[in-house]
């Protein structure tokens, strides 16, 4: 595992490295904020969905065929009353942050740290949390550059790190930073992105990024990437998300063939790293029992023997490791000046190391046209045959489809988009693994007055998945796996909706209020919908320049 010595060590050197002699021909921008605010949220869940599944296990040398029945089928304890308070938050929040920003004529350096303290009113505490950025970006020659960036967050909240990770670490100084705030447009999601279904629990997450390009061509670029994550819980909780390294290798490759058409290529390599899984066994045994007849006992008369089935049970050790293959390979054919058309294929496996998982691969073939109404409003559709292949079972067959719709308008903005297909989520913080998603979101912005802004977006996904059962495996006298099935298909959906409202004044202050409903159901969770209401005050003011 690379450690946070490490990460700080590489770009110590990589400063040293961007940082020339060139001292006057710098910029350093140095900027200071403060913000104070409120963070309310109320999750209920469904009163219908207030059970949980338990694993049952027989211990070893009972001896009942009910055991096994019970082993075989699934039970449910009642949590009893719905809890007011289960994942409510009532939270005052307190946050300095600081950023420094220097610029060269080849090179660009930029870091951003923001501590947050925590009152905690439900339980009276108080907390820590850390957002921590690092960017740096060379150019050793006009067509070779490097960059690297880490991303470091310590704290409860999946939504708001999802915001944080996206938003830009030192504002453009010509243009106002948008809040980013709960009710924000979030952008697009990746596979490293949290579960934010699980209720609030402490974890570090952090995520480092090294990369080289190097343009050889008009349009025609190569690049290796390579990119290192950490997620861990700072407790124990088992409702938290799983521990893992991840490492993923990536190269590029881009060509210009004339002024019509270009290829683009993209390999991948990924390992996940997770805590081996505890998977009990139960396998049936057939012993003599003897029968005790006390109304018929006489000296002198052998012992009557039955057979009796017992169930023993064993517990392993197994890997939940797992390696990710992946090929994208695009053509593009610039049709008209506002038309291209396109043509992929794209190759997607993941192979685990688990008992419990089953191996498989997507294989998509999608073909597209991206057009410009004008310099304004943007449009791309496509669409084509997806497969999912499986070790043991037969091929799935599907498709995927895309279309996005982009608008700005004098002062305002409208993004639209809506896509389905297979996808990978093995790094979720649930490893929710393959899954067929729909996917849709829409955002609007709209700018009043220099001052005053307003944000809107909503969101719906739908997504069919499949997930191991319970640890149990149910083996039968000569050893082999009897159980019927060793996954279990079920459906999550989800859709949200937010709003943010900011103002600026005073030059240095912004007050924003931001509101965001949620609605989850699932056939295997349990159901909720909650109500964030997050509000704040913060100044921002620029301390030194030179």
């Amino acid at each position: 595992m690379v450690s946070p010595n490490c990460t700080a060590i590489i770009f110590i050197l990589l400063t040293a490295f961007c940082w020339n002699n060139s001292a006057y021909s710098r910029q350093n921008i140095v900027i200071g904020e403060i913000s104070t605010g409120y963070d309310f949220a109320e999750r209920k869940y469904d009163d219908n969905d207030n059970e949980v599944t338990t694993e049952v296990t027989v211990p070893a040398g009972q001896n009942t065929d009910s055991n096994l029945a019970e082993a075989e089928n699934v039970v449910t304890d009642d949590l009893g009353p719905n809890e007011t308070d289960e994942g409510d938050v009532r939270r005052w929040i307190i946050t300095p942050r600081i950023r420094i920003s220097s610029q060269g004529i080849n090179d660009l350096l930029e870091f951003t740290y923001a501590p947050t303290l925590y009152y905690e009113e439900l339980e009276s505490d108080t907390d820590m949390g850390h957002d921590l950025n690092l960017l740096a970006e060379k150019s050793f020659t006009r067509n070779w550059s490097f960059y690297a960036s880490d991303n470091y967050y310590y704290g409860d909240d999946a939504v708001e790190d999802a915001l944080l990770s996206s938003s830009a670490i030192i504002p453009g100084t010509d243009e106002t930073e948008d809040e980013q705030t709960i009710g924000a447009e979030q952008a697009e999601g990746t596979d490293q992105s949290l579960r934010e279904q699980n209720e609030r629990h402490e974890y570090w997450r952090n995520t480092l990024d090294i990369g080289t390009d190097y343009t050889y061509a008009q349009d025609s670029v190569v690049g290796l990437g390579y990119t290192f994550g950490v997620l861990r819980n700072i407790s124990d909780d088992e409702d938290g998300y799983q521990d893992y390294d991840r490492h993923e290798g990536t190269g590029r490759l881009s060509y210009r063939f004339n002024r019509s058409w270009q290829m683009e290529t993209q390999v991948g390599y990924v390992k996940g790293i997770y805590e081996p899984t505890e998977i009990t066994f139960i396998q049936p045994e057939i012993i003599q029992v003897p029968v005790e007849d006390e109304s018929d006992e006489e000296e002198g008369m052998e012992t009557e023997y039955e057979e009796q089935t017992v169930y023993n049970q064993s517990e392993e050790e197994f890997s939940d490791d797992l390696e990710e293959y992946q090929f994208l390979l695009q053509l593009n054919y610039d049709w008209r000046t506002h038309d291209r058309l396109f043509s992929l294929y794209s190759y997607d496996a993941t192979d685990y190391e688990s008992v419990l998982r089953e191996d498989a691969a997507i294989h998509e073939i999608t073909l597209g046209w991206s057009h410009d109404f004008s310099r304004a409003l943007h449009m791309t559709l496509s669409g084509g045959p997806s497969f999912a292949t499986y070790d043991e079972r037969s091929t799935d067959t599907g498709y995927n489809a895309y279309a996005g719709l982009i608008w700005d308008f004098q002062h305002a903005s409208l993004t639209a988009n809506s896509s389905y297909g297979y996808e990978f989520d093995n790094f979720d913080g649930d490893r929710t693994g393959l899954s067929q998603t729909w996917r849709s979101e829409l955002g609007y912005s709209y700018q009043f007055s220099p001052q005053l802004s307003l944000s809107l977006s909503t969101g719906y996904e739908r997504s069919d998945n499949e997930e191991p059962l319970a640890t149990t495996v149910l083996l039968n006298l000569e050893g082999e796996d009897t159980t019927d099935d060793n996954v279990t298909e079920y459906t999550e959906e989800s859709y949200d909706v937010g709003l943010t409202l900011s103002y600026n004044f005073l030059r240095w202050y912004t007050v924003s209020a931001s509101y965001r409903y949620a609605d989850y159901q699932s056939e295997i969770d349990r159901d909720y919908d909650e109500h964030r209401v997050y509000l704040t005050l913060s100044a921002s003011k620029e301390i030194f320049r030179w």
